[in-house]
């Protein structure tokens, strides 16, 4: 195996196997489709939680491109894959619903593990095909989003304000789960005045039932009731979430007037429709994705209890092929699960999968070579998800524990940014990432809070440090170190 070409294209915090495992199985196969060769390998490494995808740049690239050019070109195949991948997930939803709400304690291991198979192979449509209709493998480097973009510049001839009209264009104008979320506690709060204090927290009770695990993410723990009460408080003093359909409608009508006026033919409007349909779709997957987990935990909280496991979240270092095992044999044991959380490296070509744990991972991870020194940079670029200018501290924050640092007009430099930093987000004079594109929630986000957004700079987490002033010019896609 040649090991120089590598190269770290995404890092995913509290990320962990049964997360990734199917996909990670997938991208060997993702490869070879894509025309590389028949024994290409994919290495995922695995960190207290941080999880590195490591590909082969060459194959990655050549992978990106075939994926961008079928997303956006071959208009039979793409709709039937997201026709395919929306009925999925539908039934997925529903599937963990259920499961969430069984009564584990009168149940054997047999039938706990009946019940999971179905669903787990469901999970390995949801994540296998969701990867793929993202356009690439990871929010790495986006070819998807650079081929629209292109495409959209040329077709603009570059006129200046490009930028403008980019960020404008590809606003989702199709509310999202949590957008949905904070409709109800909208409409809850405009008739809270004619409701008793009972009945009101009686529905606010059942939207927090629908909803809280909207902030699992991929290992928990959900909102607690108390943080829905406060947003119902909030709403009550400003109900800016009410007419949040009717803004969404207003945005999209004034796209359709912008793209008259700019002239746009049926292939521009396309490009701009399949990029929201994208970045919707994207939200709509992760969502499903943090239901499903959130509805897990009940299920692997009886598991660890029964295999005298402290922590449940210990178990989620299962590959989903392995949870059948586990269940109903222990197998592999708790201290080969914690092995794999500490340090670990997976390593899939047509072989399969095989993982390595103590000195044989770290010597593999070695031979990768992808330790970099950027210690002599002062710069970081990337590409404008919404453009404007800003100065202020840097502050590095990857998961909600980071985000006590923030303090009013930081800037946030971020791996990626994720919906449960979103107070960190409110607060920052600019947002920057490693990676992401298109379909990235630091685009989305900025765009909403009309914050200066820099994504996709591979590296800003590593030139600079907590502390540090930076300036960053969005429009240019610069970010500048000043003084540390």
């Amino acid at each position: 195996m040649i090991f120089m070409a590598w190269d770290v294209f995404e890092r995913i915090y509290n990320g962990h196997y049964l997360l990734v495992g199917y996909s990670n199985r997938y991208f060997p196969k993702m490869l070879v489709e894509a025309g590389n060769p028949e024994k290409s390998t994919y290495v995922s490494v695995m960190e207290n939680d941080v999880n590195p995808m490591v590909f082969d740049a060459v194959q990655f690239d050549r992978l990106g491109r075939f994926l961008s050019n079928r997303l956006i070109n071959d208009h039979s195949w793409r709709k039937h894959m997201y026709e395919r991948h929306d009925s999925v997930m539908k039934t997925y939803f529903r599937a963990c619903e259920r499961l969430r709400r069984l009564d584990y304690a009168r149940m054997s291991n047999t039938e706990i593990a009946r019940r999971i198979r179905p669903i787990l192979r469901m999970q390995e449509n949801v994540r296998v095909l969701g990867v793929l209709l993202n356009g690439l493998p990871l929010d790495g480097r986006n070819h998807l989003s650079d081929s629209i973009r292109s495409e959209l510049r040329g077709f603009l001839k570059d006129d200046g304000d490009f930028e403008k009209h980019w960020s404008f264009l590809t606003q989702v104008t199709k509310p999202s789960m949590r957008q949905m979320k904070d409709l109800e506690i909208a409409r809850l709060a405009a008739g809270a005045s004619s409701m008793s204090a009972y009945g009101k927290m009686r529905r606010l009770e059942r939207i927090f039932d629908r909803y809280s695990w909207l902030d699992y993410m991929y290992y928990g723990p959900p909102a607690g009731f108390a943080k829905y009460e406060q947003e119902l408080k909030e709403a009550e003093r400003d109900n800016k979430s009410l007419d949040i359909l009717k803004r969404l409608k207003e945005i999209s009508g004034k796209q359709d007037t912008l793209m008259k006026k700019l002239r746009f033919n049926p292939r521009a409007r396309h490009l701009v429709r399949l990029s929201q349909s994208i970045l919707w779709h994207k939200g709509w997957r992760k969502d499903v994705e943090y239901h499903g987990f959130f509805c897990y935990e009940p299920l692997f909280r009886e598991i660890a209890s029964r295999r005298g496991v402290g922590n449940f979240r210990t178990l989620l270092y299962l590959l989903p092929w392995e949870v059948d095992r586990y269940i109903l044999g222990g197998k592999p044991s708790a201290r080969k699960l914690e092995e794999r959380r500490r340090f670990s490296v997976l390593v899939s070509n047509s072989g399969g999968v095989r993982i390595l744990t103590g000195k044989p991972a770290k010597t593999f991870y070695k031979k990768l070579r992808l330790e970099r020194d950027f210690s002599h940079l002062t710069e970081a670029r990337g590409q404008c998800a919404y453009p404007g200018k800003a100065r202020g501290r840097v502050r590095i924050i990857h998961v909600p524990a980071d985000m006590s640092k923030m303090r009013e007009g930081d800037v946030i430099v971020s791996q990626a940014t994720s919906p449960d930093l979103i107070e960190a987000m409110r607060k920052a004079s600019a947002i920057v990432t490693n990676t992401g594109g298109l379909i990235c929630h630091a685009a989305i986000t900025a765009r909403e809070l009309r914050i200066p957004c820099i994504v996709g700079t591979g590296n800003a987490t590593n030139v600079f440090k907590d502390g540090d002033l930076v300036e960053v010019d969005a429009e240019s896609g610069v970010i500048r170190l000043v003084k540390r």
